[in-house]
């Protein structure tokens, strides 16, 4: 009597969705433990105590509603910056020029500001963002179309024009944008015009007890929306699809007939459009006008946090506050104990570190487990469906 074996396949009872929000949890943790045992050591060396460096930031964020909604008001512009590096980095894309679009942005939202200010109530603030966002997309796409149409090197064409926006910027206030009438006990720096009220964003932090001087506006709920959004279109639209396939194998993506240049030039702009909110933040709450002295940096301060939060949409929200705790927390560093400014600066880039390095360790030890379920699988088919069956003809 002929008998039959079963294999039973590799499982640990699972499923693998389960499986791979555990592992990067877990390597999620193991990161900040790294950071904070690495920073941690740096205090000790100063003579301070850990456990009081880190409540002292911690505190500090956290004291009052106010001083959260500090917090996250410094999240927003970065939120944005995030989102604009993280949607060409699906494709294989590295769009460092965040910095030189969102300062294109601030001119043309400048203009549209002076120049609209006919519009009547919430008309006029919705196309200063529209102009915002059409600015940042123009200028992201000349790289775009270079990378195309001549294989110029993004990295390269985005640093260029990171500088050329800057001497955009002094132009503009030098000329179109200059003021014409300097408001009473204001100095005489370069800057525009003041905007008219219907040009600028709600405070939010007022309805949730938050004071006016944290400067939480209704950007930061759009910031969310834009990070649920670019999350949609990475994971549930075509689009979403073919950047991540041309990212995965650009040979292969194209083979399977897609258009590798048409998905770059749409990355690119949807990626200059979110870096054109970057610098609304400081344009339409903060001072209200294009100053000379405008917060730089938010483009590669963007990059970090993209990296932080492993260029998942969702994740950005997080890394942007994470960060911007940090952040705030210098002024507890130097107030409350004796280490320097720059303390803070190495524990984010010890972070940034830890996770890039720990998350790639937990992808690999993923693959190799779907490699297990894949064998286990062709195992276990092989049994029950065999190549040659065994005849029984003259069995008696």
């Amino acid at each position: 009597m002929a008998s039959s074996a079963t294999i039973a396949p590799v499982s640990n009872g699972r499923p693998e969705w389960v499986d791979t929000v555990v592992s990067r949890g877990l390597a999620l943790l193991t990161a900040f433990g790294v950071a904070l045992l690495a920073g941690s050591v740096i205090c000790l060396f100063y003579g301070e105590s850990p456990f009081a460096v880190y409540g002292a930031i911690v505190s500090f964020a956290f004291q009052d509603p106010t001083s959260f909604g500090s917090v996250l008001a410094l999240a927003t512009p970065l939120i944005f910056s995030a989102l604009a590096v993280s949607v060409c980095f699906k494709a294989g894309l590295f769009n460092i020029g965040v910095e030189g679009q969102y300062l294109v942005a601030m001119v043309t939202a400048t203009a549209a500001a002076l120049y609209l200010d006919f519009l009547p109530g919430i008309l006029l603030l919705i196309a200063v963002l529209a102009a915002a966002g059409l600015g940042g997309m123009a200028y992201a796409a000349v790289p775009a179309v270079l990378k195309v149409k001549t294989g110029a090197h993004e990295v390269v064409t985005t640093i260029m024009m990171n500088g050329i926006a800057v001497s955009l910027v002094a132009w503009a206030l030098n000329g179109p944008l200059r003021y014409s009438q300097l408001p009473e006990g204001q100095n005489s720096d370069l800057r525009s015009d003041v905007f008219s009220k219907n040009a600028l964003v709600p405070d939010l932090g007022h309805h949730f007890g938050v004071g006016v001087e944290a400067e939480l506006s209704w950007l930061f709920p759009l910031a969310i929306l834009a990070a649920v959004l670019v999350w949609f279109l990475i994971r549930r639209m075509r689009l979403g699809f073919e950047a991540r396939a041309v990212g995965s194998s650009a040979g292969s993506a194209q083979v399977g007939g897609i258009s590798i240049g048409e998905v770059q030039i749409k990355l690119f702009l949807i990626s200059g459009l979110l870096a054109g909110m970057v610098g609304m933040q400081q344009l339409l709450v903060e001072r209200g006008a294009l100053v000379q002295n405008y917060e730089a940096l938010l483009g590669f301060t963007g990059i970090a946090v993209a990296f932080l939060a492993q260029n998942n949409p969702i994740g950005i929200i997080f890394a942007a506050v994470l960060w911007s705790i940090l952040t705030r927390g210098e002024t507890a560093v130097q107030l409350d104990t004796s280490l320097p400014r720059e303390f803070v600066i190495i524990l984010q880039g010890m972070l940034i570190f830890s996770v890039v390095v720990v998350y790639q360790i937990s992808q690999r030890r993923l693959a190799r487990r779907e490699l297990q379920r894949e064998a286990a699988a062709e195992a276990v088919s092989a049994v029950a469906t065999p190549d040659n069956a065994p005849s029984t003809a003259g069995e008696r």
